[in-house]
């Protein structure tokens, strides 16, 4: 005597992007996905991340984030130091002196020293914090996302995807947490689409 096959359940995916705006890549593959009737889970670094960007409407975008530069100390203190500290000293030292002829030199120096201060600031973010922050950044995603992770209920998953180098960390966490649930960096789109 044989039994009923149960209900098929529609295989679902979950697709982790950290790059700052998913690659065409992974909008093409999750498209695909959805269009073949998978359910889809995106999980995106921070809601800017699609402004910009038309995805599917069957697709269920989670955000790690609300704004990644302003939740992250790192970021805050970086941004405070190099940029809004020093325009906020050069910007009251300036106020005392525009308009007054007799500082009208001061003034001038000012202006030098604070063009010059910017041009400094920008050059530390560019080529001290920003490669470091570059390389400590998937780690740090992966830390901040895995309770976002714990939300979406992996061990339903058939698959977790990460699509792109910043996600790997944080996939693999989540291999580790799930081990039923197969983790792969492939967007190998075979088993879903005929």
């Amino acid at each position: 005597m044989s039994t009923p096959a149960g209900p098929a359940t529609k295989p679902r995916v979950v697709v982790i992007a950290m790059s700052y705006k998913p690659a065409w890549r992974v909008r093409s593959y999750v498209r695909d996905l959805a269009e073949a009737g998978v359910d889809v889970d995106l999980l995106l670094p921070e809601s800017k991340s699609t402004q910009d960007v038309e995805l599917d409407p069957r697709i269920r975008v989670h955000y790690v984030f609300d704004v990644e530069a302003s939740e992250l100390p790192i970021r805050r203190i970086e941004h405070g130091l190099l940029f809004s500290v020093p325009a906020k000293a050069f910007g009251k030292a300036r106020s005392l002196t525009v308009g007054r002829p007799a500082l009208k030199k001061v003034d001038a120096g000012l202006a030098l020293s604070r063009r010059l201060q910017s041009r400094m600031s920008k050059g530390i973010h560019r080529k001290m914090f920003w490669p470091v922050f570059k390389a400590a950044r998937p780690v740090i995603l992966s830390r901040r996302a895995q309770g976002r992770a714990a939300e979406l209920d992996l061990a339903g998953a058939d698959r977790i995807v990460a699509a792109d180098q910043p996600a790997i960390p944080l996939a693999w966490r989540l291999a580790r947490r799930y081990p039923g649930v197969r983790a792969t960096t492939a967007l190998d789109r075979k088993p879903y689409v005929s």
